[in-house]
């Protein structure tokens, strides 16, 4: 399946009027994508005459509003998952958080937050900055990394070293 195609609504001048078959060309679209526009909510100059005119700005507007409606603001600890196309939140057990070396301004560095979808599976990932990171974890959104502790006796059952003994 196809991504959607973001349109640069400053393709089309402000005070200039055009007909449904120029701004399909503009935008490498059908004219009948763009006469589906109309029932969505663009406005054309006069509904009586053929054919139908529209202020540049009306599309700009248009396609701002369309953009605004997609976007799915992100609560705190979720991700967007490009495969179910809405926000997720991370398996905890496959959380990890990468700081890098790489500099945002001067005082802060990059943090990479990253996860697998609960639902899909698919790699998550977030970018963030190291100020924001302690802020999350102080408000307890992250998950801390858990604390593993390993129970048994002190021998380690790795040692190569140990000699064998001799009866003799």
């Amino acid at each position: 399946m196809a991504g959607k195609r973001k349109l640069n609504p400053k393709l089309v001048k402000a005070r200039h009027s055009y007909t449904f078959a120029e701004i399909a060309e503009i935008f490498n679209l059908h004219k009948r994508t763009v006469q589906s526009w109309r029932k969505e909510g663009l406005k054309v100059i006069d509904d009586k005459t053929k054919p139908y005119l529209v202020i540049g700005e009306d599309v700009r507007l248009f396609l701002h509003e369309k953009a605004k409606k997609r976007k799915q603001p992100l609560k705190a600890g979720e991700f967007f998952c490009p495969k179910c196309r809405s926000p997720r939140k991370s398996d905890p057990d496959k959380f990890r958080i990468e700081i890098t070396d790489k500099k945002l301004g001067k005082n802060y560095r990059l943090v990479l937050i990253k996860g697998i979808c609960e639902v899909c599976n698919t790699r998550l990932m977030l970018f963030s900055s190291d100020r924001k990171l302690e802020e999350m974890i102080k408000n307890g959104v992250l998950p801390t990394e858990h604390k593993t502790n390993i129970y048994g006796s002190g021998g380690s059952s790795l040692n190569t070293d140990i000699k064998e003994v001799e009866n003799g």
